[in-house]
């Protein structure tokens, strides 16, 4: 009689430190080409929200001024009927316009004739470069965007 044993071929090895390694500094790699566009992405997109959260709210200066023949004193007119004027109704919803996309006050003053309304970007304060950069309406009187 003659016995047949079966072979099996078993590698018990695994991975060595070095190879693990490896795939670790590749994987950091990536992630160090990949992380700065996504938060580039997300700076673009609070700046685009900004903007058109800054455009309602001059929609809704507008609408003021031709309810009642004057800008408002402050930006609360949105969300708090004022003495001032009888033809207007706030609206408390629109709190949230009040707010940039970094939750910080959206800037009213008027100025003259017409308002100055900008966001103070990300950095929250005046000037700055990229996402940084103050944020004008498109009607305010020291725009320059």
């Amino acid at each position: 009689m003659h016995s047949s044993k079966k072979h099996t071929l078993t590698n018990n090895r695994g991975f060595s430190l070095a190879e693990i390694m490896i795939v670790l500094v590749i994987i950091g790699g990536i992630m160090a080409l990949i992380l700065p566009r996504i938060q580039e992405g997300r700076d673009n997109a609070a700046v685009r929200n900004t903007r058109i959260k800054l455009g309602e709210i001059e929609n809704k200066l507008n609408e003021y001024q031709a309810d009642c023949g004057k800008l408002p004193t402050s930006i609360d007119f949105m969300v708090n009927d004022t003495a001032d004027c009888r033809n207007w109704t706030s609206n408390k919803n629109a709190k949230n316009l009040l707010k940039d996309e970094w939750q910080t006050d959206i800037v009213y003053e008027t100025s003259g004739d017409g308002f100055v309304l900008k966001s103070l970007g990300k950095d929250k304060k005046e000037g700055g470069e990229g996402p940084d950069k103050d944020i004008y309406s498109q009607s305010s009187a020291d725009g320059v965007e």
